[in-house]
């Protein structure tokens, strides 16, 4: 009988449910009436929902009369409509992404966005889905004000460059914290096409959740997920052809005959070749060579497919999303292969519990050459090998296949053919679990955990190789070499509890967000290392009647990294905000649509860095029993005090937008981990990990954006402007100090000078003479005419080390960017560009000198043919660069002979579209695009890719063209 009650309640309140749920319908249009296909219709503080079909119409079912739809569409602002006493809701949306009462995510909760006091910025995810970019670090390239990503190569399989925001304030890495739904992960390792949203946390007030993790600011982002309705699969695939764009050109091989000669001559040597060997290569009768197109084979290609597929009723949510890339080399055997799946899934448990289930692998498969096993080996090879070294022995009928010259044992084409292969194998893989309960509708607890495990392993082979000189006889051997290890695994365990409340105050005049947590995180290493990190947290954001807003951050921080009494810290924020155009004094404005949005915010925090290695405060012995690195029980993490202040405004019916922000960031404690101590072991190696230094780094950004629609013509125009300035403050203990760093004698802190700064020696021409030479006291040993005359900065009569002096730093300064996108009917069309006004860079390596550096016989290259152009002669003393040398030389120290303005302007992207709203039954939205991507650049460096210096070879750096589509389906 009790089961028969039980049961018949239980159908009595499923009864009432479905009694209480109404069917809504309607039509989704823009401001004109046409249709907005695909935009997403939920219901508000749940995860049921639909999206639009072809002609805009919607059909979904709320819970009660009192739901409230959220209606939003990329594009377009977001609308939130209440469903009271309706059943038919037709939802037109404004142009323009200036969404005010949209979320932004910051630190384990979501606030909206005009309720935000600190410095948040997020990228356009409609732009940034539209690039066919391999690697997510490239979606940052001139997009947010702040934010750098200075690429250096599109070598496959690779991280294409670093990202730094507002600038760098560390000696150790100074890349960015990135989180991926509650996750910390790598850019790297997430398909840009499973993104839902990135957000930046620039300044403290915001970067404070994170603690000892925020100083180099953080990156949030959200993977898509499924919404409750029609089925449907989506597909992104594209396919480009790369070129290089920065490749050398070097001298031939009868000037390079030429140039050795001089080069001897100049140095009382011996020339190396006769008048009739130069002559032999000057008619071709012996074949100048160019190195870069016998390892060049052929033209680098890739592609990129994501398919994924979503949908969801009653119980939840799912999408599931698969991808594949693929990097092909410029040879047959370099490349990688990237294949991820990632599952994403609501559960809707019970009416108040929802469990957020993500499931997460990827498999990374990278081929090299074992001669080049970094991937830049084998550039770097034919880089030094000069145009009159042949790759084959003439054919004297020997019969010996593929007889190879040797040059020093070096033979770049051999390597291809004959040097065997090196193959990578990464795998990564996660799962991440997000219960939560809502205790009531305004307050919820919410769990967290993940789990991450990575593994690595490679393996080699070599066949053996016989070489043979000009006479057949044996020369050498490449030996058979078989073999394979396995990189060090990490698994990484993250537990987090959250309480969160968001809430009306004061009849709905004020508004509440509040949320506390604690979190544990230990990651361990298949090489005994493990770290652990213990963490409390709290956030408040509170919003008086609209105007005012008040943010508030606290965490407390514990590492294992640290010595015992120095591993917990405590990092504060707060943050203010003025909603100015919610005051009564500017409503005539706002309703006149001059002013739409007016904000002014201001922020100052602690957060902290605590990116080094574990156990660098312990004492190390090596097995002689000396000290090799003295213990610090002092040691502790880098902290960093910033202020920021930023107006943020919306004007002309939020067709103008304009941000400005100001900061200062003071660094402080920074670490370095080789600071040399006086060898009182007897080991000349001893060092210690002290926290020394202090940094400012201070700087602006200002961005703007004019939008608009006429007719069925849309544009928008936009660009932005910044610049960040680096100073050291303190460079050791005392106000005094000057640090000389142990592994890199070019780079000497003290107070003024930036943190990478250029130190060396300021030039006054060339020697013009011997005269010259003998009447000059201040000069280095072994001089010769067309040396560089370096200035004796203290008078003393001797160039050495105290001569040297700040020459500069290396960073981009003047940063900007310009976007334009153009819409009529079905046709887009998009341009980014992306330039940095002012940055110093170094022409070292082969790129600048005429002959390899190497430190032993310095007799290896050729010089680019703009050194010879462009180098000191008797004939050409006004030159720009110094007499051709081979051997040791005075000429290799860094002067600002070698330095170049590395300022540039590129179109990062130009890109046009069609889309077919309709294609049969089952396709909807079907959009092809072609793209070009790095394809023009103006810039005066002196180098080859002037977001990178000088070196001695890499993977070349290339413009990409492209063909995509995308595509719904169902």
């Amino acid at each position: 009988m009790k089961y028969f009650i039980l049961l018949s309640s239980l159908l009595l309140c499923l009864l009432q449910a479905s009694a209480q749920q109404k069917t809504i319908t309607g039509r989704v249009a823009d401001s004109t009436g046409a249709p907005i296909p695909g935009a997403t219709v939920l219901v508000k503080g749940t995860n049921i929902g639909t999206a639009s079909g072809p002609d805009g119409a919607y059909e979904i079912k709320v819970p009660n009369d009192n739901a409230i739809l959220i209606v939003t569409s990329i594009g377009f602002q977001d609308r939130e409509v209440s469903v009271k006493g309706q059943s038919v809701i037709n939802v037109r949306l404004l142009q323009g992404s200036r969404d005010l009462s949209g979320v932004v995510v910051m630190g384990f909760s979501t606030v909206e966005r005009r309720h935000v006091a600190s410095s948040v910025a997020q990228m356009d995810m409609k732009q940034a889905k539209t690039r066919p970019i391999a690697k997510l670090q490239e979606a940052f390239s001139g997009t947010i004000p702040g934010v750098t990503m200075q690429q250096g190569s599109n070598l496959p399989g690779s991280v294409p460059g670093t990202i730094s925001i507002r600038g760098i304030s560390t000696l150790q890495n100074a890349d960015p914290l990135v989180i991926v739904d509650g996750m910390e992960m790598s850019l790297t390792d997430v398909d840009p096409n499973q993104i839902k949203s990135i957000t930046v946390l620039k300044d403290a007030a915001s970067a404070a959740m994170y603690g000892s993790r925020g100083a180099n600011g953080v990156i949030i982002l959200e993977t898509e997920r499924g919404v409750t309705g029609k089925f449907k699969v989506d597909l992104n695939s594209w396919y480009g052809v790369s070129k290089p764009i920065d490749l050398p050109k070097f001298v031939n091989g009868a000037d390079y005959m030429r140039l050795n000669n001089e080069a001897r001559i100049m140095q009382g040597q011996t020339p190396t070749f006769t008048e009739d060997s130069i002559a032999k290569m000057q008619s071709g009768r012996l074949p100048s060579v160019n190195w870069l197109d016998e390892v060049i084979q052929k033209n680098a290609t890739s592609s990129n497919t994501t398919l994924s597929v979503s949908g969801g009723g009653g119980v939840g949510t799912f999408n599931l999303m698969l991808g594949y890339l693929n990097e092909n080399g410029l040879n047959s055997i370099e490349g990688s292969q990237k294949f991820s799946a990632r599952f994403n899934t609501n559960i809707n448990i019970a009416d108040k519990f929802v469990l957020l289930a993500d499931f997460y692998a990827h498999r990374l498969q990278v081929d090299r050459l074992y001669a080049n096993d970094d991937g830049h080996g084998l550039y770097s090879l034919a880089w030094r090998m000069n145009a009159s070294q042949q790759v084959y022995y003439p054919n004297t009928g020997l019969n010996i296949d593929e007889h190879y010259q040797l040059h020093n044992n070096l033979n770049p084409v051999a390597s291809i053919n004959r040097g065997g292969t090196k193959n990578y194998l990464h795998d990564w893989s996660t799962i991440n679990l997000r219960p939560k309960y809502h205790i009531t509708k305004n307050l919820n607890i919410e769990g967290n955990v993940s789990y991450l495990i990575t593994k690595s392993a490679e393996k080699w082979e070599r066949k053996t190789f016989k070489f043979y000189d000009g006479n057949g006889k044996p020369v050498t051997t490449w030996g058979n070499a078989v073999d394979a290890s396995q990189g060090v695994s990490r698994s990484q365990l993250t537990s987090r509890l959250l309480l969160n409340y968001t809430g009306n105050l004061r009849g709905g005049k004020d508004k509440i967000y509040f949320t506390a947590g604690a979190e544990a995180m230990n990651w361990t290493y298949s090489n005994f290392t493990e770290i652990s990190k213990a963490s409390f947290f709290g956030k408040l954001n509170y919003s008086f009647d609209n105007r005012y807003i008040l943010e508030v951050t606290a965490r407390g921080d514990g590492s294992s990294k640290f010595a015992p009494n120095n591993r917990w810290g405590f990092f504060p924020s707060a943050a203010l905000a003025w909603n100015a155009s919610n005051e009564n004094f500017l409503q005539p404005l706002v309703k006149s649509g001059a002013i739409n949005n007016l904000k002014f915010r201001a922020s100052y925090g602690l957060i902290g860095n605590e990116n080094v290695d574990p156990y660098l405060w312990e004492e190390i012995v090596n097995t002689w029993g000396w000290t090799m690195r003295m213990p610090n029980p002092n040691f502790s993490w880098e902290k960093q005090k910033q202020w920021n202040v930023g107006m943020e405004l919306s004007t002309l019916n939020n067709r103008l937008s304009l941000g400005v922000e100001v900061y200062k960031k003071h660094s402080f404690d920074l670490i370095y981990d080789k600071f040399a101590v006086p060898p009182l072991t007897g080991s000349y190696y001893l060092e210690s990990a002290v926290n020394i230094g202090e940094v400012n780094n201070k700087g602006f950004e200002i961005s703007a954006n004019w939008g608009d629609k006429i007719g069925d013509f849309t544009y928008s125009i936009g660009g932005m402007l910044f610049d960040n300035k680096n100073e050291v403050l303190r460079a050791g203990y005392k106000s005094t100090d000057t640090l000389i760093f142990k592994d890199n004698t070019d780079k000497i802190w003290y107070p003024g000078v930036a943190i990478d700064n250029y130190y060396g020696y300021q030039s006054n021409g060339y020697f013009r003479d011997q005269e010259d030479i003998d009447k000059t006291a201040a000069k280095l040993p072994n001089t010769l005419p067309g040396d560089i005359k370096y200035i004796d900065q203290n008078g003393d009569g001797v160039i050495n080390n105290l001569d040297r002096v700040n020459l500069g730093d290396p960073f981009p300064h003047m940063n900007y960017a310009v976007n334009l996108n153009l819409g009529y009917k079905r046709w887009d069309f998009a341009v980014i560009g992306q330039g940095v006004g002012k940055r110093a860079g170094r022409l070292g390596g082969m790129e600048g000198y005429p002959v390899l550096v190497d430190g032993a016989t310095n007799a290896l290259g050729a010089p680019r043919q703009y050194y010879a152009d462009n180098r000191w002669t008797p004939e050409n003393q006004n030159s720009r660069f110094p007499r051709v040398w081979n051997g040791a030389s005075t000429n290799t120290y860094l002067s600002d002979v070698w330095l170049s303005n590395a300022s540039f302007f590129r179109f990062k992207m130009i890109q046009l579209g069609y889309t077919f709203p309709k294609v049969g039954t089952a396709i909807r939205n079907l959009r092809v695009y072609v793209n070009a991507q790095d394809a023009i650049t103006f810039t005066k460096w002196e180098g080859l890719e002037p977001e990178r210096d000088g070196g001695n070879g890499r993977y070349p750096r290339m413009a990409v063209f492209s063909l995509g589509l995308k595509a719904t389906f169902f």
